[in-house]
């Protein structure tokens, strides 16, 4: 391995996102799924001329790709012996994924979600078995709460991106990406706290060190791009933006390190970018996306991620609205789309 590749695994590493660390989480997340798929868009590859691959995260246990960190977390808290329910603040997936490992697990998984919490993710949580308490408007707000309620009944406090066992889930996705196509030049990942972005980011440092990182935030909920400018941590007053799995309005000082040592450039979209990658999806490929998911086809869409090798989309979710469908079939097709 390469100097600059060498030092750059090693300052991942010293994030407590280790090998080890991303073999064990491996291990955990293939005791519930197989590897999501990776599909080739003809459309897209001809629109961009050059070949274009998406990561279906959108078909795993819960339609998103959260499921891989919590599974990851609640299996590490099986091996180390730790007792209680879990507890997680979230506007949805990852709420829904740690809802699942509770169930997988037979605990208790409470979940801190925002007043207008997406209600189809809502609804799934509490068919899972979570208990969802509504209210508060950022991840700060919520987080304290999910503190309060671990510090008086002994839950585990499963963070949604400031975790390396849940970034080492996360990893999952990047590692099935190199070992399906080991010549990948790009992955572009949707970024909110920046948790699933570091994972892909340890994971092409260790299995393909050529390959880039582009990340995508909404401009209504840019921590990241502010953070990497101002070299610090910068969390949000306020968050505007309807991709809810990209709105924690925050990163972590963990999350930052990684994608400032790893991303090409982090492109910032408006939303209504997303409708037409929406309906590209859905009418071109036949695969249904949340406007997080589709935020990484939207990028590809801006001409703002310039190569012309193999590039992923990584799709990270499928828990879309009635109301956000209904926008995106009368949304037009990006133009050149035949």
């Amino acid at each position: 391995m390469g100097g600059m590749a060498g030092d750059r695994v090693q300052r991942i590493e010293a994030t407590g996102l280790t090998r080890s660390r991303m073999d064990a989480a491996l291990a955990a997340v293939r005791r519930v799924m197989p590897p999501t798929p990776l599909v080739e868009s003809a459309s897209l590859s001809d629109l961009l001329g050059r070949p274009v691959w998406l990561k279906l995260e959108s078909v795993t246990p819960i339609r998103a790709f959260k499921v891989r960190g919590a599974v990851a977390k609640a299996a590490e808290m099986e091996e180390e012996g730790l007792e209680g329910g879990l507890v997680t603040a979230s506007a949805g997936n990852h709420g829904l994924a740690v809802a699942f490992a509770g169930r997988r697990l037979g605990r208790s998984a409470t979940v801190f979600a925002p007043e207008k919490a997406n209600p189809v993710k809502v609804a799934a949580m509490r068919a899972q078995g979570a208990e969802v308490v509504l209210g508060g408007s950022t991840f700060h707000d919520l987080a304290a709460k999910a503190y309060a309620f671990a510090d008086a009944t002994g839950a585990r406090w499963v963070h949604p991106f400031d975790d390396p066992t849940v970034i080492a889930g996360a990893s999952t996705v990047g590692r099935e990406i190199v070992d399906a196509l080991p010549d990948v030049e790009q992955v572009v990942v949707p970024i909110g706290g920046g948790g699933l972005a570091s994972g892909v980011a340890a994971a092409l440092a260790v299995g393909a060190p050529s390959a880039r990182l582009v990340g995508v935030q909404m401009d209504g909920a840019d921590a990241m791009i502010r953070s990497l400018a101002q070299g610090r941590v910068v969390a949000l007053d306020r968050v505007n933006t309807i991709a809810d799995g990209l709105a924690p309005g925050t990163v972590s000082e963990r999350t930052l390190g990684i994608v400032g040592a790893s991303a090409e450039v982090v492109v910032r979209l408006a939303d209504d970018d997303l409708f037409p990658a929406m309906r590209l999806l859905l009418e071109r490929e036949r695969v249904l996306a949340e406007p997080s998911a589709a935020a990484s086809v939207a990028a590809l869409l801006s001409g703002e991620v310039r190569g012309t090798g193999p590039v992923v989309a990584v799709i990270t979710g499928a828990n879309v609205t009635m109301a956000h469908l209904a926008r995106v079939m009368e949304t037009p097709l990006p133009a050149g789309i035949a």
